[in-house]
């Protein structure tokens, strides 16, 4: 669980750290670092050039002919999504807690970027990949099924394989693959139900069998859902991009307005 989470775990480590840095500069001080101050401005740059970071690796990284050589998109993504967390929080507490004008509206669509982030994420993670990031097909995901099949049929002692897909590529719907993570959670619920009150041989074939069961199940919402998670996933590239590059735009209007006033006019 922890390596398919990995960036959002060590994402909350490091705002727990900066976290704590930041309440140390305030008690060392007596006042909440202010945005203009050394460890505000430093918050706001660092968390910036992360930002920076987050919209233009991953993407030059999809874009690379010889994307290869530079890693797995697995890996990038992970980064992606690390620095997309990280950066904006540091962004956030930059100006001391004081949302006013230009800084107000920034951070505002900073706070509608990540949402959308993470919502992007879990969209994402509806269209089943292999290891190296690349979409796993749906001929790929009808073998599965049926390797599944053999396996529960094995479990139960049956003597031959019946075909039990009844599910039908392309009738899935958005709610479906929004929910997934309710029926997943449903299914292990179920699973921990069943064992209940069973000890020994008899407890861990019951498991067994509902853990591949919970496989097949799993297999077969991805089989039905494919297509919705695709044409969901391309409609969030619609809302997501432009309102990264409004983002940008007001964030590189706040920051020539910072410098005009606190250098040219000092």
């Amino acid at each position: 669980m922890l390596r398919k989470s990995r960036e959002l775990f060590f994402a909350v480590i490091a705002m727990v750290f900066i976290t704590l840095a930041y309440l140390l500069v305030q008690a060392a001080t007596r006042e909440i670092p202010s945005a203009s101050g050394f460890w505000g401005h430093s918050l706001g740059v660092l968390g910036f050039v992360m930002m920076l970071m987050t919209e233009t690796l991953y993407s030059l990284r999809k874009r690379s002919k010889r994307g290869a050589r530079w890693g797995r998109m697995s890996n990038w993504l992970e980064f992606h999504i690390f620095t997309g967390l990280v950066g904006p929080f540091m962004v956030l507490i930059h100006p001391g807690w004081e949302f006013k004008g230009l800084a107000g509206v920034l951070s505002l669509l900073t706070v509608l970027m990540v949402f959308s982030g993470i919502l992007g994420r879990y969209i994402y993670t509806a269209v089943p990949r292999a290891s190296n990031g690349a979409e796993i097909s749906l001929q790929e995901l009808e073998f599965s099924a049926l390797q599944l099949e053999a396996e529960l049929a094995r479990l139960k002692n049956e003597e031959k394989t019946r075909p039990i897909i009844k599910t039908e590529p392309g009738k899935g719907s958005s709610l479906q693959v929004l929910s997934r993570f309710w029926l997943d959670l449903l299914d292990i619920i179920k699973d921990q139900v069943i064992g209940t009150g069973m000890s020994g041989q008899t407890r861990q074939k019951v498991l067994a069998l509902a853990k591949v069961n919970r496989k097949y199940h799993q297999v077969q919402r991805q089989i039905n859902n494919l297509a919705a998670a695709r044409q969901l996933l391309s409609l969030w590239h619609t809302v997501h991009i432009p309102l990264g590059l409004t983002l940008f735009m007001v964030a590189f209007i706040h920051i020539g307005a910072a410098i005009y006033y606190a250098v040219l006019l000092y």
